[in-house]
């Protein structure tokens, strides 16, 4: 009960990554169980839809999946029927959403056991850190949400920036009656946009140098041109 209101619903979280502090927590596996006060309730739920992913295709199967559910006060129903409720599904297709229940769907008719501050909840490849009157939950790809009384923030994995291709540079040498050329051909760039990419390729062709900032190394017949985070990559051609 949480100010005289019994929360129905529930969170499927799984943490991608635990720190080891929160490695060496205290675990706990109890399939319903809440925070001090029960501020935040959650539990294992019979079943969440489009959760499951088809391991040849990676289609996500129709049916329910194991998945997790949490509530809390203070959250703005979806719909206006039924009780707001987070569900937290397994894999890739089990990403975190807000819902409205109107009744328990849960493996456990047990009464929630109170964990302390720091303690991790794992089950069903989800896990949750808990707070005196927080969760922070993930599954294993990373999606997932942290909720407290009047708050719920659902988030997803950070992926790494995309690598664009874009194409190649050259660069005839003059007085040489058109024969001295270099290039550098399959450019790809990361971190920067392809104008960058090629500006910085045309300058290490035509200077045989990195430009000012960038370190430039040889790998796998391919130079790669580098500043910070950023990278240039081609293959030299003469």
């Amino acid at each position: 009960m949480i100010g005289g209101i019994r929360l129905t619903g529930w969170v499927a979280a799984l943490a991608a990554t635990l720190t080891p502090a929160c490695a060496a927590a205290a675990g706990s596996s109890t399939p319903n169980w809440a925070t001090q006060h029960e501020a935040v309730v959650c539990g294992v739920a019979v079943g969440i839809e489009g959760t499951a992913l088809d391991p040849g295709t990676e289609s996500v199967l129709n049916g329910l999946w194991p998945g997790l559910q949490c509530q809390t006060t203070g959250i703005k129903p979806v719909s206006g029927v039924g009780d707001p409720a987070v569900q937290l599904g397994q894999g890739r297709a089990g990403r975190a959403r807000l819902v409205d229940i109107s009744q328990d769907d849960l493996q456990s008719d047990a009464p929630y056991a109170v964990l302390e501050p720091e303690s991790i909840w794992i089950a069903d490849e989800i896990s949750c850190k808990v707070g005196a009157e927080s969760v922070r939950c993930a599954n294993a790809p990373g999606y997932g949400f942290t909720m407290s009384p009047g708050h719920l923030e659902i988030f997803a994995p950070v992926r790494a920036p995309a690598v664009k291709r874009c194409a190649s540079v050259s660069y005839t040498f003059p007085n040489t009656g058109g024969h001295g050329h270099a290039a550098l051909n399959n450019l790809t760039a990361l971190g920067v946009s392809c104008a960058t990419a090629r500006s910085v390729a045309r300058a290490f062709i035509v200077t045989g140098k990195a430009p000012r900032h960038w370190r430039v190394r040889m790998k796998g017949g391919k130079e790669i041109l580098t500043r910070g985070g950023a990278r240039v990559t081609g293959e030299l051609a003469n």
